[in-house]
């Protein structure tokens, strides 16, 4: 799991990194191949601002939140990448099992089964 976290008009604490660190091992549970993450902190005309891209598995999820408070921005930028995760994993068990019913039909049409016969 490799994260950089890069912190822009604004001084870094070890606690922003902790928080950060720990928000993204919640994300790691979800996922099944390493993440690759970089999180962008910084302040903008008085709001907080938390930027993350997460790679995975050949797949990016992004997302941005700012807010008042640097804390509430990295716990709702974590949330929107969880969603994120979530949904494409919905997807995937979709299209999964779509394709296996597809299978079945596609095998019973090359070998239909044999119909009863009449007394």
């Amino acid at each position: 799991m490799a994260i950089a976290i890069t912190f822009r008009h604004m001084d870094s604490t070890e606690a922003l990194k902790t928080c950060v660190h720990e928000k993204l091992e919640r994300i790691q549970r979800y996922l099944r191949a390493p993440l690759d993450a970089h999180v962008t902190l910084f302040q903008e005309r008085h709001q907080f601002v938390a930027e993350m891209n997460v790679q995975a598995s050949g797949k990016v999820y992004q997302a941005r939140h700012d807010s008042d408070d640097m804390y509430k921005s990295i716990d709702f930028v974590v949330d929107k990448v969880e969603h994120q995760i979530a949904k494409a994993h919905d997807a995937a068990a979709r299209h999964k099992k779509g394709a296996q019913n597809a299978a079945e039909v596609g095998a019973r049409a090359t070998n239909p089964a044999p119909e009863p016969e009449e007394s």
